[in-house]
């Protein structure tokens, strides 16, 4: 790895924390920034960069078949989802599950969909 690949992820790293300081401190970001000494542009340029990283981080985990699961994500063993069509979509919120497919009534699913923007 290169000196430059090197110096990049280290600020990734530190702007990382600085993001999950800012998070748990539940503080805004116009008060952190104040505090830190930092503009509120320079702080919204670092998370988004933080965050295209993770992003990034993600595909490339995803597209590794032995790749780790980042933390939060649950990857769905084969078997869970063998009896499931082509057509259908399961969504696992909070260990509830709702499976819809064709036959799913579209006014129950926008419904369903209403209640989960909700929580």
């Amino acid at each position: 790895m290169d000196a430059q690949k090197i110096a990049t992820q280290f600020r990734l790293s530190n702007w990382g924390e600085a993001v999950k300081e800012r998070i748990a401190s539940g503080q805004s970001i116009k008060a952190f920034c104040k505090e830190k000494g930092i503009g509120s542009s320079t702080y919204y340029y670092r998370q988004k960069k933080v965050r295209e990283a993770a992003c990034t981080e993600l595909v490339n985990t995803q597209n590794s078949e032995d790749g780790l699961i980042p933390s939060g994500w649950a990857r769905i063993k084969k078997s869970e989802y063998d009896t499931a069509t082509e057509n259908t979509l399961t969504i696992e919120v909070g260990g509830c599950r709702i499976t819809a497919n064709a036959e799913t009534d579209s006014e129950l699913l926008a419904k369903v969909c209403r209640v989960l923007r909700s929580l």
